[in-house]
């Protein structure tokens, strides 16, 4: 019996493996910062700047699928989206003085 995890596993290394080999070359430099949708069953794709729009997109065009069948990344980017610093949430963007 597959997981829930183990099958969302399988989907990201499958993404991934697939943008490495087949994608990766012909979208980076000239789409940066861009969002890629990747349908994992099929290996097609959709790019753009708004990540829901491409997903919807995406999905659109593959009646029955759904977000466990896609992998998403951040054409030029080591993750798919930033989370702000901690010290930046607590003290200001550019206060880092603290309170004793």
């Amino acid at each position: 019996m597959t997981t829930k995890t183990a099958k969302n596993e399988k989907i990201i290394a499958q993404g991934k493996a697939i943008y490495e080999t087949h994608i990766r070359h012909l979208v980076e430099p000239q789409e940066y910062g861009k969002y890629l949708v990747l349908h994992v069953v099929t290996g097609d794709y959709a790019i753009g700047r708004d990540l829901g729009i491409v997903t919807e997109e995406l999905l659109c065009r593959h009646p029955g699928a759904t977000l466990e069948d896609v992998h998403s990344v951040r054409v030029g980017f080591p993750a798919l989206i930033r989370m702000p610093s901690i010290r930046k949430i607590r003290y200001g963007a550019g206060d880092d003085s603290r309170q004793s």
